[in-house]
């Protein structure tokens, strides 16, 4: 009966942690880039009441027999978040982009050597005072700044990517002048993002269309390894693997569409259904509690 108490218990326990995951899933049905999570329960140790024995054909001649084991109930064995792509709602913003495909942007916040890179799926992208494209939380977009018009890095023409010693900049939608360093913001309209993630604008001096920088997307070899940081943005880690910059569309990752941000992939139909079955595995777990305790209580009777 004190087995059947301990297994109950942890019982709930794991229950709880599920319910609490669908709570998540559920908070974030409408936010953007939301990737929801599931749960996976496994068995705990067992208690060996009986050994298994070895059959012999020899004198004396016997049989086999299994073990006999008894479970001390469930716990969590992992929480996966799932990576399925949702489709864009439309922002109608033309500085807001989704990728159509496998990859993410990278964003940073702090000055070295404080600096803090994450990645996300989300690109809600404006353009501060100074010029430089940050996200909706006012970190630093990441990818290649353009010198004259010309991008500073080009990647592999073969694959598309950019090779792995090639650092990657704070984008600077101001530009940069190879005679006096800078360019002034007012020189810019009409700023635009193409589907490779090149960024472009009517520069009023020159008189025409002029290359500001590239936005890159960056692909994992393990994107369910990334470790979540909160705001929808992910963080590099030992089983994740290290990300290959890449122009968007190219090295299997997809193109950035602008004027929408990626929707939540949480499904409510499923996550009603599990918690419906969360809340019965509870309750049947509280019962078993419930149970073993008018069965200690009996125990107790006897005595009297």
């Amino acid at each position: 009966m004190m087995r059947s108490l301990y297994s109950a218990v942890a019982g709930l326990r794991a229950h709880q942690t599920r319910m609490d995951v669908i709570g998540n899933n559920i908070a974030n049905v409408n936010t953007v880039g939301f990737k929801s999570s599931s749960v996976t329960f496994r068995d705990v140790l067992y208690q060996t009441i009986k050994n298994p024995t070895t059959p012999s054909d020899q004198s004396p001649i016997q049989g086999g027999t299994n073990p006999s084991q008894i479970g001390i109930g469930s716990k969590i064995a992992s929480i996966n978040v799932l990576n399925t792509r949702a489709g864009a709602q439309t922002t109608d913003r033309p500085m807001d982009c989704y990728i159509d495909g496998e990859g993410y942007f990278k964003v940073q916040s702090g000055e070295a050597p404080n600096i803090v890179e994450y990645y996300t799926r989300v690109g809600d992208f404006n353009i501060d005072s100074l010029g430089r494209l940050v996200d909706g939380m006012g970190n630093f977009v990441m990818g290649i700044n353009a010198t004259d018009g010309v991008l500073d890095q080009d990647p592999d023409p073969t694959t598309g990517a950019y090779q792995a010693g090639v650092d990657d900049e704070v984008i600077n939608l101001n530009g940069t002048d190879s005679v006096d360093g800078a360019y002034t913001q007012g020189h810019y309209s009409q700023i635009s993002i193409g589907n490779d993630g090149l960024i472009s604008a009517y520069d009023s001096t020159a008189g025409g269309i002029v290359t500001l920088g590239r936005i890159a997307v960056y692909k994992f070899p393990n994107n369910d390894g990334l470790s979540q940081a909160g705001n929808t943005y992910l963080q590099v880690t030992a089983n994740s693997g290290d990300p290959t910059m890449a122009v968007p569309g190219l090295v299997g990752t997809g193109k950035v569409q602008t004027d929408g941000l990626e929707m939540s992939n949480v499904e409510l139909a499923k996550e009603f259904t599990d918690m419906i079955i969360t809340e019965r595995g509870f309750q049947a777990n509280s019962r078993v509690i419930t149970t073993s305790d008018e069965m200690l209580q009996e125990l107790v009777n006897l005595k009297r």
